[in-house]
């Protein structure tokens, strides 16, 4: 066997290409290549740098064949480690994506579980709520409401500083088609004009002002808007603790009571600013609304 060969084998059983040859020897590729296709030959001193790269003996490197098979199975061995790394990143990959459908189906099967058990709440003929929100200065503003057989009652009330500057009464009979407006801190009283009212506070006469009370995107029940959202895990994030549920939509979360699904805090939040709304509910209550 030539120089040549050796010289090509045995930079094979290292697993180096003719760059990485040169490079040790601090020659051009090109030498090597000549030497390996027996189209020139090295000088003495060069002899010397290829023994000692490859640790053998210069008559060795001259006079001995080096076993090409040895330069073959070094080869198969590379391409076999090569396919396992491809086959790891491939299950490693498949493994993502199984995890992020399931985290998918679980979270939109989350959303229409709380959803579907919100919209029972849209059409109650007989409840009591309270409203109240908060931002980093304080109270802002109270609303209660008692709501039974077609008749309601509304408290809003408007706070600056944690003191008291608005508060009035709206009470509509909806039966009836009356109703008023009191202002209470300044002492005054109104007939509402019944029918405006209605066409502005559409579904208060079906008793959904507390449905109407919670965010949209919690009473939407757009299935499509829904699965749209949970293909986004940064922008919703459900966790279950206890009896409570915790519930991240955007700028939006919200703290639901797991046994009604109804909300006990909605925070929004911005760069900027923040502000707390708590919800108190209760369902036929005992209270009779008169007007």
């Amino acid at each position: 066997m030539s120089f040549g060969e050796n010289l090509a084998n045995l930079r094979k059983q290292k697993g180096w290409s003719q760059d990485d040859l040169a490079n040790n020897l601090n020659l051009s590729r090109q030498a090597i290549s000549k030497w390996e296709n027996n189209q020139s030959k090295p000088d003495v001193d060069n002899v010397q740098k290829i023994s000692k790269a490859f640790g053998i003996k210069i008559d060795d490197l001259l006079d001995n064949d080096i076993p090409k098979e040895k330069a073959v199975t070094l080869e198969v061995k590379k391409a076999e480690k090569k396919e396992k790394a491809i086959v790891i990143v491939k299950l490693i990959i498949i493994a993502v994506i199984i995890l992020y459908v399931i985290s998918v189906v679980y979270k939109f099967a989350s959303l229409l579980i709380i959803v579907n058990g919100v919209q029972k709440y849209a059409n109650l003929d007989n409840y009591h709520y309270i409203i109240t929100t908060y931002d980093e200065n304080g109270l802002v503003e109270k609303e209660e409401c008692w709501f039974k057989d077609g008749v309601s009652k509304t408290i809003a009330t408007i706070f600056e500083g944690n003191e008291e500057v608005q508060q009035v009464s709206t009470c509509l009979d909806y039966n009836k088609k009356i109703g008023y407006v009191d202002n209470i801190l300044e002492n005054t009283n109104s007939t509402l004009n019944f029918d405006e009212y209605v066409s502005h506070y559409k579904g208060y006469e079906k008793g959904e002002q507390f449905y109407l009370n919670l965010p949209y995107d919690f009473r939407d029940n757009n299935i499509l808007n829904i699965f749209i959202k949970t293909l986004d895990a940064s922008n919703v994030d459900i966790k279950i603790s206890g009896d409570k549920i915790y519930l991240k939509l955007q700028n939006m979360t919200i703290l639901l009571n797991q046994k009604n699904i109804l909300p006990i805090l909605i925070t929004y939040f911005n760069d900027k600013e923040y502000s707390n709304i708590y919800y108190l509910f209760e369902s036929n209550c005992n209270e009779e609304v008169i007007i």
